[in-house]
């Protein structure tokens, strides 16, 4: 029988982008495919573990397909000099650090598993993670924030027409285009999003009947290529303000290509960090007044926002796992995302509450500063 190893924390991804340690062959030597859109995740989560060693963190990486229990996995993958191992070997930690979301009924049951006993913490709050795990939710809960918000169920027309009282009854109406914009509803990374015209029910129902495993939401397009210009670069423009333990740890912009509306790093748009002076001080104060209401000071979580041609600003959306990657052509973020993840695991570290684990933290303090 394997021997169970045990860890302080567990990085536990999304087994349909990661690999398994024990279902990989022995060509393939990292948890992300090499040549894929995801291939640098392999050096994100290396340096993930290498932090987490230098501060005397017993740390690995799995997925969710090698979940078996709660807290248990069946096998893991672990960073030694620079080089990815596999562990073909069971594990166990009672910290995870969730990467993996319910967006198929799959994993939604491994994920039930995993927390299936109330000692097995993730370390994203789970509260959070449910309000903005569903998008329909987090426009309830912040209504008075947010783009108007309709979910796609049933008949499309009743959905539109529902959208469309919304949109008359806002109070800027002047902002909303008559395009509609149908995305995932519990989708993220720009992925599943699509905008129609005003009218094209034939479309948007290929589009539900192609996809008929996806639940989507519909809202009216925002005009905000105008709303927030940086570098005298009018584009669409989203900000994302990011929150470890109840403070903005981080603040960056996201900028269109020209001529498109999505701002993801992943459909070709340009991240770049700003210090949070530079972010509109509206903006900054509404986000203050979610975080408040959120009440969650142990939180790891983002608020993306947009500001509207004529200057309103709307929650677009919360996201209870940021991602941690950077573009490998900039320097300065990949300096910044280093800096999240420290901070991350500064965090994990005092969650772990242990003798040797709580003397690093001063040690872990003075890595960051």
């Amino acid at each position: 029988m394997n021997k169970l190893t045990r860890f302080d924390v567990l990085v536990v991804y999304n087994g349909a982008l990661a690999a398994s340690a024990s279902g990989v062959s022995n060509d393939k030597t990292k948890p992300f495919l090499e040549g894929s859109r995801k291939e640098s995740y392999n050096d994100v989560y290396g340096y993930f573990l290498e932090i987490c060693q230098k501060f005397n963190l017993e740390a690995a990486f799995t997925t969710s397909a090698d979940i078996t229990g709660a807290g248990y996995c069946k096998s893991f993958w672990q960073y030694k000099k620079k080089r990815w191992i596999k562990r073909n070997s069971p594990c166990y930690s009672k910290l995870i650090f969730d990467k993996f979301s319910p967006t198929r009924e799959s994993i939604r049951l491994q994920r039930n598993l995993m927390f299936s006993l109330v000692e097995i913490k993730p370390f994203n709050n789970p509260e959070v993670y449910k309000l903005f795990f569903d998008k329909q939710k987090t426009y309830d809960e912040f209504s008075d924030r947010s783009i108007p918000t309709v979910p796609l169920i049933g008949d499309i027309k009743n959905a539109c027409n529902a959208l469309k009282k919304l949109v008359c009854e806002h109070p800027n109406q002047i902002d909303f285009s008559s395009d509609i914009i149908m995305k995932d509803r519990f989708g993220a990374g720009g992925r599943n999003v699509f905008k129609f015209k005003s009218g094209q029910l034939e479309d948007m129902l290929t589009i539900l009947n192609r996809n008929t495993k996806i639940s989507y939401i519909i809202q009216p397009f925002v005009k905000f290529d105008k709303g927030f210009v940086y570098d005298n670069n009018s584009t669409s423009t989203d900000i994302r303000l990011i929150y470890l333990k109840g403070k903005i740890v981080q603040s960056y912009i996201r900028t269109a290509k020209s001529g498109e509306f999505l701002c993801n790093e992943h459909k070709g748009g340009l991240l770049t960090y700003l210090p949070l002076r530079e972010i509109p001080s509206k903006l900054v104060e509404m986000s203050e007044s979610i975080a408040k209401e959120l009440s969650k000071d142990q939180s790891l979580y983002a608020l993306d926002f947009i500001i509207s041609n004529s200057g309103k600003v709307y929650l677009l959306e919360g996201n209870s796992q940021p991602g941690l990657d950077w573009n490998t052509s900039l320097k300065t973020n990949e300096i910044e995302a280093k800096k999240l993840i420290n901070l991350i695991i500064a965090d994990i570290v005092d969650k772990t509450k242990t003798q040797g684990i709580s003397r690093s933290i001063s040690r872990v303090s003075n890595y960051i500063n």
